[in-house]
């Protein structure tokens, strides 16, 4: 019996090393991960400052891998790729390799709200790449200030940084205000537009980009002809189309959170014969509304805070996205390209993954060019501060104010 008893013992301790020597670590928090050209080494286990016992620096990233605006995250990610295995091939992060981890928000902000939890759940995610909608950045704010590390954001809704007094949202785009100020004197002024149609997102970012608007042509004297909000995801945008055209539009800006739903419309528009001028946020103008829209977004105007010929380090941005992927990089894949980049720069530079070191250091940028434009960081934690205005040409989308 004693002999039987032995036997089963040895043959539970062979079979757990032969587990121990064969098994890998589990993936992280259920997401998806992106290592750049590492094959070899784990994350960190322990919690605290993960860089120092661990073998990579992880940092989180929100991604609308699925879903309604999966086209958009798709471009996200690979801006992210992209300069995680820049920043891997130079040396990694205090000498370690950098490991993004992603989290699929599903196209929702429930689903970004539940991504964003599960990111920072992971103790050893020291950063996170959060959403470039405003409504997402709103609804994860809580969760942020709780979690008590840096977070950067795209969102553009001027409040986002200044009325949340989240000290740990980092914006890698410049605000509404900017853009808002840009698209009214352009319609109105450049271009000579009196009788002006506003359509907007009923989203934070599109609601406030639509009071912006309504605030600079108070001050310039002139009353939109119409206003009409939609939901995200709308599928028929006739109706608000009509309209404008019953009043008598010149000009229609639009202050649409989605490339998807710009796309449709602009195609929308085509289909009924309506001839007024697009000039909007820069979801009009990207290459998600290309690919919808095609020639039929041949020669509207919009705001931009990423054009590919806006600056020297934009066309080299562009020059090694086109090389990887083939494809041309838009808002979507610049400022989070940026952000993961400053974060490894204040993180190799304080040699600390502490978060209140990488908040110092973020505040301490001074004339950083990025893809996105030139980075100076503000007291409310603001990096970009002006927008262009862009138009699209024989398929192309050109800096042209």
């Amino acid at each position: 019996m004693k002999k039987s008893i032995l036997g089963i013992t040895m043959a539970i301790i062979v079979f757990m090393l032969v587990l121990t020597a064969c098994g890998g670590s589990q993936p992280s928090s259920g997401g998806t991960s992106s290592k750049g050209n590492d094959s070899g080494k784990q994350a960190g286990q322990s919690g605290g400052d993960s860089a120092q016992s661990g073998g990579t620096v992880k940092i989180g990233a929100l991604g609308d891998l699925s879903g309604k605006s999966a086209l958009s995250g798709k471009f996200k990610k690979m801006g992210i790729d992209l300069a995680l295995e820049e920043i891997n091939a130079a040396g990694g992060i205090l000498g370690k390799k950098l490991e993004v981890v992603f989290q699929d928000t599903q196209g929702t902000q429930q689903g970004a709200v539940g991504a964003f939890q599960k990111l920072v759940s992971d103790k050893d995610i020291v950063a996170v790449i959060g959403s470039i909608r405003s409504t997402n950045v709103q609804a994860t704010d809580s969760f942020a200030k709780k979690a008590g590390i840096p977070v950067a954001i795209g969102g553009t809704n001027v409040g986002l940084t200044t009325k949340l007094g989240d000290k740990w949202y980092f914006r890698f785009r410049p605000h509404d205000g900017y853009a808002a100020k840009s698209i009214a004197e352009f319609s109105a002024k450049k271009l000579g537009y009196k009788k002006i149609a506003i359509i907007y997102d009923s989203d934070a970012f599109g609601s406030g980009g639509k009071d912006l608007l309504l605030q600079n042509y108070k001050e310039m004297g002139i009353e939109p002809v119409a206003v009409e909000s939609y939901n995200t995801g709308n599928k028929d945008f006739t109706p608000f189309l009509q309209k404008f055209a019953d009043k008598g539009a010149e000009a229609v800006n639009t202050y649409m959170t989605n490339s998807e739903d710009a796309g449709q419309m602009v195609n929308q528009i085509h289909e009924k014969g309506f001839k007024y001028q697009l000039i909007g946020s820069p979801s009009l103008a990207q290459e998600v509304t290309l690919k919808i829209s095609g020639d039929n977004l041949n020669g509207v105007y919009s705001v931009n805070d990423f054009a590919a010929d806006q600056s020297d380090a934009t066309i080299a941005f562009v020059k090694k996205f086109k090389a990887k992927y083939n494809e041309t990089p838009d808002v979507y894949t610049a400022w989070v390209y940026d952000a993961l980049h400053v974060f490894a720069k204040v993180i190799n530079e304080k040699k600390s993954t502490k978060p209140d070191d990488i908040r110092d250091g973020i505040l301490a940028i001074k004339n950083y060019d990025g893809a996105e434009g030139n980075y100076t960081f503000d007291a409310n934690g603001d990096g970009l501060h002006s927008y262009s205005i862009v138009k699209v040409e024989g398929g192309k989308i050109v800096t042209v104010h």
